[in-house]
């Protein structure tokens, strides 16, 4: 479609494709190019959108299968496919969204039930970047039920169940970014080499590539580890994972690629991990095939051991460090816990493990390196016979942890989630965006659960330039006192040329939850996303994070909702080529989202900012910003 170009005063806009309606067209005065061919104006089960097209999949409807569709499909495009019909698999997507127009297959409930995949060699197939596939059911693929080999890809709001190989796998080659949120995985593996979740990476293509686990519920393998990676970067938050066969948890080497590529991180927060075999609850490393020097974070996680089982963590093949801060290791039944088997080839050669306010049962031999740990006979759990292990009013382990971790000197783990923010699931498939914030009373409790029902309350950290806010002493305001763009346009107002040191802020309206938008800063006027130097995204996943060089991070975890109001603020050093970044909103406390994050990578040079500019790329939504303020 050809694009539309907007201009109101200061702001200048460019759209995506434009609007595909005769009625439209005559009232705005613009051209459009016709429709494909293949595809009639009539056909009600493709509607043409601003942002892309939806087509619409079903028993009753034109399309019935979403093979007919996969070829057609754009950025920016929606297939929704209706729930409480069985659809075979052997699906195959091929074709590229963007980074800012996603290519999003959706399953839409009937009388409450998904639309089921099933059956083939993969039931679905994954084969392409930028991807969102969420609302279903997959079942029964002889070899993958899901088969991811793409890059940028989530997969949400799924149950992946009775796959008799693996339930989901990235593939060694041609996978990159990979993240589950919200997904159930049962009864799928097979043996010692087919697992539940197993993502691979190709860390030549993908050198930063992250996997990213959140919110999920594994349980009751056939076979192999419950969830094992080999992933660039893991960022294991808040799941509830039990019931694998060996590990639950496996963060290990790329499998046949240089292990001097990358350094293999893992970031393991605020997760339950239940055994019920005998292995190791968690292995990382390497496994003789996949060799690594990662650095490894263990942060307010509750290990639940059965009598006989093996270490909690396996240390294994080459590792720098490991730090655990807040755990919780208790064996159910009683007795003591070994917390670590050291199986590693240390790359300073000697162990470097730090742990801090991690609790263990009586009698267990604490690990060298570990200070303030707590030694109980009874942690205090609800009832840990039937999966509740929330804690008591009575816990001896409630405020006892620490509110800010450290890491091992020269090994400190990059952009860490700072502290956990949620409870994990309860031995169920949460509903999106239902995971409950974690409380704060007092102290930190150990564990993956916090005490209490009370709203959460956050304490930023201390910012290494003041952030007290005061009246800006120059305030600049955009021509529009409230800049709102449509999918596509983009909004930018100049300012006076910034080279040192300064703070902004914004009023920022998203009117979803998952808007995929940004407001930041530039030189010169922006029409395209690598443009932009300093910027808050406020994601499709319905989080808000900040640009770190090439990829988006954040401190601490940070979820908006659609209509509400946050105060975005910045505070940038154009110099250093660095910024921080808060989110306060409407009545609520400022966050720290960021401290020193660098400049997005393409704009690494860049000796001063002379523009804002916002953006959204959600077809039905909208974005806006009030109250630009500069000083």
């Amino acid at each position: 479609m050809n694009s539309m170009i907007k201009s109101f005063g200061s702001r200048s806009f460019a759209a995506g494709k434009c609007i595909a309606s005769l009625a439209a067209l005559s009232i705005v005065g613009l051209g459009c190019a016709p429709l494909d061919e293949d595809i009639a104006a009539e056909d009600l089960d493709a509607e043409e959108q601003a942002a892309g097209t939806t087509y619409k999949v079903g028993p009753t409807r034109t399309y019935k299968t979403i093979t007919e569709v996969a070829g057609r499909l754009q950025p920016g495009d929606v297939v929704e496919v209706d729930g409480n019909a069985t659809y075979a698999g052997n699906i195959r997507l091929t074709k590229w969204g963007t980074a800012t127009s996603k290519i999003t297959i959706r399953g839409l409930k009937v009388n409450g039930k998904r639309p089921l995949l099933r059956g083939g060699t993969n039931t679905i197939e994954l084969n392409a970047n930028h991807i969102v596939f969420e609302g279903f059911e997959v079942t029964g693929g002889s070899s993958r039920c899901i088969f991811h080999h793409g890059h940028d890809v989530t997969i949400r709001d799924t149950v992946v169940h009775d796959c008799p190989a693996h339930g989901i796998l990235g593939a060694d080659e041609d996978a990159g970014s990979l993240t589950l949120e919200y997904v159930e995985v049962y009864k799928c593996g097979a043996g010692t080499t087919k697992h539940p979740i197993y993502i691979g990476m190709d860390q030549t293509k993908y050198p930063n590539g992250v996997f990213r686990m959140q919110y999920s519920y594994v349980h009751d393998a056939n076979g192999g580890n419950a969830v094992k990676s080999r992933a660039s970067r893991n960022e294991i938050y808040y799941n509830w994972i039990e019931g694998g066969l060996y590990k639950e948890l496996e963060l290990i080497g790329a499998d046949g690629q240089d292990p001097g590529l990358v350094r293999e991180d893992g970031d393991v927060v605020g997760n339950v991990f239940r055994k019920t075999h005998t292995q190791f609850v968690v292995r990382v490393g390497g496994d003789g095939t996949g060799e690594t020097n990662g650095r490894y974070r263990f942060v307010n996680n509750t290990f639940l051991l059965m009598q006989g089982s093996s270490a909690a963590i396996h240390l294994f093949d080459g590792i720098e460090s490991i730090e655990l801060h807040n755990n919780i290791f208790h064996r159910v039944g009683g007795g003591s816990v070994q917390v670590f088997r050291d199986d590693a080839s240390w790359t300073t050669g000697s162990p470097l493990i730090k742990g801090v306010n991690n609790a263990v049962p009586t009698g267990t031999t604490v690990p060298a390196g570990f200070t303030g740990t707590k030694i109980v006979s009874d942690p205090g759990f609800t009832n840990v016979n039937a999966r509740d292990v929330t804690l008591l009013q009575s816990s001896p382990l409630r405020n006892a942890g620490v509110s800010s971790t450290s890491g091992i000197s020269g090994r400190s783990f990059p952009s860490p989630l700072a502290m956990p923010l949620y409870h994990p699931p309860r031995a169920t498939l949460l509903a999106v965006g239902s995971a409950p914030r974690r409380p704060s009373e007092g102290g930190v409790d150990l564990g993956a659960f916090e005490y209490g029902t009370a709203p959460a309350t956050t304490t930023p950290t201390t910012p290494t330039t003041p952030t007290t806010p005061t009246t800006p002493t120059t305030p600049t305001t955009p021509a529009a006192s409230c800049p709102v763009v449509d999918p596509g346009e983009w909004s930018n107002a100049s300012l006076a040329a910034q080279r040192g040191k300064f703070t902004v802020s914004w009023d920022v309206t998203p009117s979803a939850s998952r808007i995929d938008g940004v407001v930041g800063l530039s030189r010169g006027a922006a029409d395209a996303w690598t443009d932009m130097a300093a910027i808050v995204i406020f994601d499709e996943q319905g989080n808000v994070r900040v640009r770190n060089g090439s990829r988006y991070l954040s401190d601490r975890a940070f979820t908006y909702s659609g209509g509400k109001t946050y105060k975005v603020r910045m505070v940038i050093d154009v110099a250093a080529k660095t910024y921080s970044a808060f989110i306060q909103p409407a009545g609520g406390a400022e966050v720290q989202l960021a401290n020193n994050y660098a400049f997005r990578t393409e704009q690494a040079q860049v000796s001063e900012l002379t523009n804002w500019a916002m953006t959204q790329t959600v077809a039905g939504a909208t974005l806006s910003a009030c109250n630009f303020a500069i000083r």
